[in-house]
This record gives structure tokens, sequence and C-alpha cells, in this order.
């Protein structure tokens, strides 16, 4: 049998689908937008509700009261910010993980059949991949190609 070389990871090859997995990618972020804006529309309009009230309440315009919650306001858009760029991150690095969990199977499903004849290796996905229930069926695809 001969030897074989090592896998050279290279940044290409980590986009085996890349129009599956960055579509899915761009799912993901287009979700994840969407719930960013609304959480910080929520924040903005509380802020905005409770200047009108102290307003209504006969707080004037100038009260410290103001400087005060500008302040805690511009503390909550910091760790929104900041908590923001970690979800993006996490999301991003959750959905590359999925998409490889998805797209991998495939690539191997393909390769493997272009290549299957009777002395074929058993066909075996990752434990961590998605699609295990397929592995039978393609073992017993090659057991028919004798």
């Amino acid at each position: 049998m001969a030897e074989r070389k090592p896998y050279e990871r290279k940044f290409r090859n980590y986009l085996l689908n890349p129009e599956f997995q960055v579509k899915l990618l761009s799912y993901f972020i287009g979700l994840f937008l969407l719930t960013t804006i609304s959480l910080y529309s929520t924040t903005f309009l509380f802020f905005w509700r409770l200047k009108e009230k102290a307003l209504s309440v006969g707080i004037p315009s100038g009260h410290v009261f103001y400087r005060f919650i500008d302040g805690q306001k511009l503390d909550l858009d910091l760790m929104f910010v900041l908590l923001t760029l970690f979800n993006l991150l996490l999301l991003v690095g959750t959905g590359f993980i999925v998409s490889h969990r998805i797209a991998g199977p495939l690539y191997k499903i393909k390769n493997y059949l272009k290549g299957i004849n009777p002395e074929s290796e058993e066909f075996r996905l990752r434990d961590k991949d998605f699609f295990k229930d397929i592995e039978p069926v393609i073992n017993d695809l090659k057991e028919k190609v004798k």
C-alpha cells in the first residue's frame, strides 16, 4: 500500500463547498444583524422614553439627571458593542463548524462515490459529522458494485 502524504491545510481547503458554506454563514450573519438591530433599538427607545418621561414630570432639560442618564447609556452602548463583537465571533465560528459538519460529509461522499469499487475501503465519517446514518447505505452500495 502506498504511503499517504500528510494532508496540507491551506486556507482554500477550509471551505469544502464555498458556495454552500458562504451562503449558510450569510444567513447566520443576516439573522445576527436583525437581532442586534432590534436589541439595540429597544435600549435606544428605553432611554429616549426615560428622558421624555423626565421632561413630562417637570425635570428641566439641563438637570444633572440627564447627564447621569447619558452616562448610563454610554456605558450600556460600550458593553453592547463589546458583546456584539463577541457574539459575532461566536456565531461565525459556530456557523463555520456547522457548515463543515454538513459540507464535509457531502464532500467525502462525493469523492468516495467517484472512485467506488469492490476494493474500496469501508466508508467512514468523522465522529461529530452530520449524516452518520448514511455510512451503512454507502457501504451496502459498495457491496452491490461487486
